[in-house]
């Protein structure tokens, strides 16, 4: 996956929002994209360069849903927090400061570790000992039910999910990005920030997590590179930092279970069509899954 700038030939469309949210006229506009797996994207993000300065604009075209969610969430956020200060929203568009950075497609210790702060802020600011609004976990948990059916011919993997699902139901919730992989993040040499909220909300805590560790390992057939031992310092970092948190069994053992549901989003497409060939990615997440379930179970 490469990540890349296109310049805009016509900013004509993005003048009058640009304007409005930050008063400038004269800018040049960047859209990202990126080329993953060889197929070439286009996203409605864009990058404005002025005079002085860089601004994020992202645009919600067709999904207003997307837009009222970000826009809640990143005005719930206290001053100071590893995520991109947002300049404002309008029009269907929000604007926000431009962090200069890179993702974390590789992950090192040293990021790792700032992965691990970061989230942890995060969780501080919304500590897991209060009580939140249950809407989208329960509709998440709602979702998790109907996958639970693709998994009737998988009696290790069904046992394990079905723990897996009962566990949620009392999973303490925190503010979760909903989407956090790597390339949401950014580091700038001294902190993680994170971006892309427009999937989050009040969840069960370990999503986030497993989220980040799932589709990376050392190998080139994983999507992101990160090791056992980054993902242990991803882990510990966190725990250390959060002042609210259960003990560190249940810690564990809640973070393998979201990884063992984030594995059977992949393996979704394998199990409910036997037309597709289970080349070497079912493999690699069906033995990891099972694995895990093995453990979750013993």
């Amino acid at each position: 996956m490469s990540i890349f700038l296109e310049k805009m030939e016509d900013v004509t469309g993005l003048k009058p929002v640009v304007e409005k949210l930050a008063g400038i006229s004269e800018f040049e506009a960047y859209r990202f994209c990126d080329d993953f797996a060889d197929i070439h994207k286009r996203y409605d993000v864009f990058k404005i360069v002025y005079s002085g300065g860089a601004a994020i604009l992202k645009l919600y075209d067709e999904a207003p849903e997307a837009y009222e969610c970000e826009k809640k969430i990143y005005q719930s956020f206290p001053e100071g927090a590893p995520v991109p200060q947002v300049l404002g929203f309008a029009d269907g568009f929000m604007l926000s400061e431009f962090i200069p950075g890179d993702d974390l497609k590789e992950v090192t210790d040293e990021t790792a570790v700032a992965a691990g702060r970061s989230v942890a802020e995060i969780m501080n600011a919304f500590p897991m000992d209060r009580e939140y609004d249950r809407t989208e976990a329960d509709k998440l948990i709602a979702r998790r039910k109907e996958r639970a059916e693709f998994l009737q011919n998988e009696p290790l993997l069904r046992e394990a999910y079905a723990a897996y699902l009962d566990r949620l139901k009392d999973m303490p919730l925190t503010m979760e990005n909903g989407d956090f992989l790597p390339i949401n993040c950014i580091y700038n040499g001294e902190r993680v920030y994170i971006i892309d909220w427009e999937f989050g909300g009040f969840l069960p805590y370990a999503l986030d997590i497993a989220r980040f560790m799932a589709h990376s390992g050392e190998g080139k057939e994983y999507t992101y590179r990160m090791t056992d031992k980054q993902k242990q310092i991803f882990m510990d970092t966190i725990y250390e930092n959060l002042l609210v948190k259960p003990a560190r069994g249940t810690f564990d053992r809640d973070v393998q279970m979201a990884l063992l549901d984030e594995l059977i989003i992949i393996l979704k497409r394998y199990l409910t069509d036997l037309t597709v060939p289970r080349e070497a990615e079912f493999e690699l997440y069906y033995s990891r899954a099972c694995a895990i379930a093995k453990k979750l179970l013993s």
